[in-house]
């Protein structure tokens, strides 16, 4: 489980804190999209796939600060 004190220590790394802007950016971008009245069907699921892989990236990169938090 992440925690804010994982978010924080990620936060400190530059690298770290700029691909989480990344993302943040990426989904937003997304997000708008999906909602959009012209968004097909298919574009709208292909977009929640993406999205899920944009968590899944999240979480992986937050973990390993998580492993800091623990020591």
């Amino acid at each position: 489980m992440i925690t804010r004190k994982s978010v924080w220590l990620a936060m400190e790394d530059k690298a770290t804190a700029q691909r989480l802007l990344e993302l943040a950016r990426k989904h937003s971008k997304l997000a708008l999209e999906h909602i959009g009245k012209c968004t097909r069907p298919e574009r709208r699921e292909a977009i929640r796939a993406e999205i899920e892989c944009l968590r899944v990236g999240r979480e992986l990169l937050l973990a390993t600060f998580e492993l800091e938090v623990v020591k």
